[in-house]
């Protein structure tokens, strides 16, 4: 799960855009990537969720999260 926090400039107008959360492998390996169309006004929250039934391979995985295309913040984590 990667829970993504946003607050537009200015509370009165809506702030619209496209956040993207991209999941890859230690290997650079694309794992998923998936993208949401957001409209708000003020603070608010979007949930991306990636989940794979076969299990994850063991390893050290990056989620990057992007701004209308951009890189705004990475996590890494590791899968044991």
């Amino acid at each position: 799960h990667a829970s993504v926090a946003t607050s537009a400039a200015d509370p009165t107008q809506p702030a619209t855009g496209k956040l993207t959360a991209r999941w890859t492998y230690q290997d650079g390996q694309l794992v998923d990537e998936l993208s949401q169309d957001y409209s708000f006004t003020g603070t608010g929250n979007t949930a991306f969720q990636v989940s794979n039934p076969d299990g994850w391979s063991a390893g050290k995985y990056k989620v990057e999260i992007l701004l209308d295309g951009q890189v705004v913040q990475t996590r890494e984590f590791e899968v044991k």
